[in-house]
């Protein structure tokens, strides 16, 4: 029989064991989130003094680098932006800034904001899919080129020679999935690994995200009309809605990406 003294000191040493923990947390909290907008800040300084003199001075101005700092970090939180690949802050912090420019500046057009956030894509299709899609192809052995296809050409070149997944050719593969289209070797181990992979091919293939990625791709903002060097302010605003949505709605894909990754690690 356990004595009431020695469960009640157990109970009392187990608080205080717990009461330590949540201090320690906080401080780390605390720390993160100083360490996040410090990054953030840094960024956006680096990336507005590369801005013509005039643009700068208005942003400066406006306080638009502590501002543009703040509303990524509130929109992403601490987390996410710790987890997430290199580059990312910078290529999202310099989308705001053109976006904001293109905004003041009628003569200036969206192709540096679709740049950049093409970028922010590659990276996370290149660290969230590709690069573990790789080892499982090998693992697989599916390595070898046996069909005379475009896209099992790119798949064994991202495979063998660790070319990259273009969002273009990412769309394809999912449609061709959802479609039940049928598949070459390279497609079906495609296949294979996201059903290996059931939480990437849950949040690929959901309704909403599909929906969003699908339009962004048949807005061709992200192909022929960032190729040939010149995307409207219209075209710019509606695929900024379906990547980033304002900073505001955490339903864009690139929130919903990093969101999924966040929460494996």
């Amino acid at each position: 029989m356990i004595d009431p003294k020695t469960l009640l000191d157990e109970n009392l040493a187990l608080k205080k064991e717990n009461q330590i923990l949540k201090t320690k947390l906080n401080i780390v909290q605390v720390w993160m989130k100083k360490e996040v907008k410090e990054q953030t800040l840094k960024i956006a300084k680096q990336k507005t003094s590369k801005l013509a003199i005039e643009t700068r001075e208005d942003f400066l101005q406006e306080n638009f680098e502590e501002v543009l700092a703040n509303k990524i970090n509130d929109y992403f939180g601490d987390l996410l932006l710790l987890n997430a690949p290199k580059w990312t802050i910078e290529w999202i912090t310099w989308a705001e800034i053109n976006y904001y420019n293109m905004l003041k500046n009628p003569s200036i057009d969206g192709f540096a904001v679709i740049s950049a956030y093409h970028k922010v894509l590659d990276l996370f299709i290149e660290s969230f899919v590709t690069n573990n899609f790789r080892k499982f192809a090998k693992k697989k052995w599916c390595t070898i080129l046996r069909v005379n296809d475009p896209l099992e050409k790119s798949l064994n070149l991202i495979v063998n020679s660790k070319y990259i997944l273009s969002v273009w050719r990412l769309f394809g593969l999912l449609r061709m999935i959802k479609e039940d289209q049928k598949l070459y070797d390279y497609w079906k181990c495609f296949k294979e690994y996201l059903d290996k992979y059931s939480e990437l091919k849950e949040i690929l293939l959901e309704d909403d995200f599909y929906d969003k990625f699908s339009r962004l791709n048949k807005s061709e903002v992200l192909a022929s009309k960032r190729h040939s060097w010149t995307i409207s302010k219209k075209d710019t605003t509606d695929a900024r809605k379906i990547l980033i949505w304002e900073l505001r709605n955490k339903k864009s894909i690139i929130y919903r990406l990093l969101e999924w990754q966040s929460v494996l690690i």
